[in-house]
């Protein structure tokens, strides 16, 4: 494998998962923190969220992109199981910023510009369902990006040739 290669699939496996990590653990919690909602309502806070999570998806969509190509390079060292875990991150990572994201954006806005108490409470409902959906594809691809950064730091593998 070559080193400069090596060195950047590293890095970007490294930033995917740290950036992942650190949103999902430290940053999501915070908008809907007491001292948040507070200063500038639950409402805002939630569309203060979607548009981080909307950068936060390009980063993922570009990290995943970027981790299947520096994969495919190194041609000697490919892995196919690997770069299919990669391409179906890549597909849950774009189907989660393509389309379940505006879709709860879509959900959120029509929830707190209805007047009626029972089209609040549907649309929260079904907010609350995708945003588990939501949810779930962020855990699936936290996951699978610290496989990918465990598989890469444990370095290539080294096969023994067959004595004859």
């Amino acid at each position: 494998m070559d080193v400069p290669l090596r060195i950047a699939s590293v890095v970007n496996a490294g930033l995917w998962f740290g950036a992942g990590a650190f949103l999902t653990a430290v940053v999501g919690p915070n908008f809907f923190s007491p001292a948040v909602t507070d200063l500038v309502g639950r409402q805002n806070a939630g569309l203060i969220a979607q548009s981080v999570l909307a950068k936060y998806f390009v980063l993922q969509l570009a990290c995943a992109a970027l981790a299947a190509a520096l994969l495919f390079a190194q041609v000697r060292s490919l892995r196919c199981r690997h770069l299919v875990v990669l391409l179906g991150l890549l597909g849950v990572v774009a189907l989660g910023g393509a389309w379940i994201q505006p879709k709860l954006v879509g959900l959120n806005r029509q929830r707190y510009a209805s007047t009626s108490q029972e089209e609040k409470e549907r649309l929260g409902k079904e907010f609350g369902k995708w945003h588990g959906v939501s949810q779930a594809g962020n855990l699936l691809v936290l996951v699978g990006s610290l496989v990918h950064l465990a598989v890469l730091a444990r370095g290539p593998r080294r096969t023994t040739p067959i004595a004859s």
